[in-house]
């Protein structure tokens, strides 16, 4: 029986193994990724673009990389064996973070890493990175996590956006005048209007967890999550129309090309949407469940979850194939 509550999955586990001091200042209890064969199929639950580099991330420390989407190979060195959970990229420097409240960061594409942060006994999960530039950064998760870095990660500082939260912080956007909306647990949502320096929680018509947030344009945010629910606002918050996207599968992930916006979701579910339209419901052939998705500049969109990369909408032969 597979799990439809992938979200809960990567907020579960969160257990210390070795006591370590904040920012890795100790380095000998650094587990690494072992390499495995059947990296690819593993549990992959982020994926972003690092110039022309693909990178995943998922269960155990896992990092793969490829250049077409088709190809992947792991990383050589990655000093976590932490679910990775979050990644994220500034030109060719990347971030990841997971279980542990363990950051990461690569300057060669991904292909090595070094460890910047980890605090096993926070209990704590990254569930989003945000990088402005190879400076400044923000790093939000589980039970009220928000983390602070304006020397590229070297140094994190705790802050405290809600000192009545705690609840699971999930996705970050970010408009070019510095407005910035939190997507959270149970109707615990937030903005800012000055970057990140204060911040209030908004008003949702839904109490649910929202799991991620996509922005549309200079104005439109969506939030999506649990069971198909999906919010969007043009006027930062202020007000919230709930979509029908038609399904009650929870939503993971989402991106966003050419005025396309795609969600996925559980059970293989693939929500798509054009020029604001009504979503088509698609069912993927590996009916696992998603975590993440990036767009290609083919049109065609790769997903990540149970079970490794998958691309959308499925090439014939893949479709064949599993008939």
């Amino acid at each position: 029986m597979r799990n439809h509550l992938l979200p809960v999955l990567i907020c579960t586990s969160l257990l210390a193994t070795a006591p370590a001091s904040a920012n890795g200042a100790s380095e000998l209890d650094v587990d690494y990724a072992e390499h495995l064969p059947l990296v690819t199929e593993s549990m992959l639950l982020d994926i972003t673009r690092a110039g022309d580099r693909l990178v995943a991330v998922g269960e155990i420390g896992h990092v793969i990389l490829s250049e077409d989407g088709e190809d992947w190979i792991q990383a050589e060195v990655v000093p976590t064996r932490a679910t990775l959970t979050a990644v994220t990229s500034i030109g060719e420097r990347l971030w990841a973070g997971g279980h542990d409240a363990v950051i990461i960061t690569s300057g060669d594409g991904g292909n090595t890493w070094t460890r910047q942060f980890y605090d096993p006994e926070r209990q704590q999960a990254v569930m989003d990175l945000y990088f402005t530039d190879e400076n400044n950064g923000v790093a939000i998760g589980t039970y009220g996590l928000y983390l602070v870095t304006s020397d590229g990660g070297l140094n994190w500082e705790d802050i405290e956006i809600d000192p009545e939260g705690g609840y699971h912080l999930n996705g970050m956007v970010r408009f070019d005048d510095g407005r910035r909306l939190i997507a959270g647990e149970a109707g615990y949502s937030y903005r800012s209007y000055d970057d990140g320096a204060t911040w209030e929680m908004m008003d949702m018509p839904y109490l649910g967890s929202m799991w991620g947030a996509l922005r549309l344009d200079d104005e439109c945010v969506l939030f999506y999550g649990l069971r198909g629910h999906a919010l969007e606002s043009c006027d930062f918050g202020t007000t919230w129309t709930e979509l029908d996207t038609g399904s009650e599968s929870s939503i993971s992930g989402g991106a966003l090309h050419n005025g396309r916006v795609l969600l996925a979701a559980s059970s293989g579910i693939v929500l798509t949407r054009d020029d604001s339209k009504a979503w088509i419901e698609d069912t993927h052939s590996s009916g696992v469940d998603f975590a993440a998705t990036v767009a290609l500049d083919d049109e065609t969109f790769l997903l990540v979850g149970e079970d490794g990369v998958f691309r959308f909408p499925e090439a014939a032969t893949e479709e064949d194939g599993d008939e």
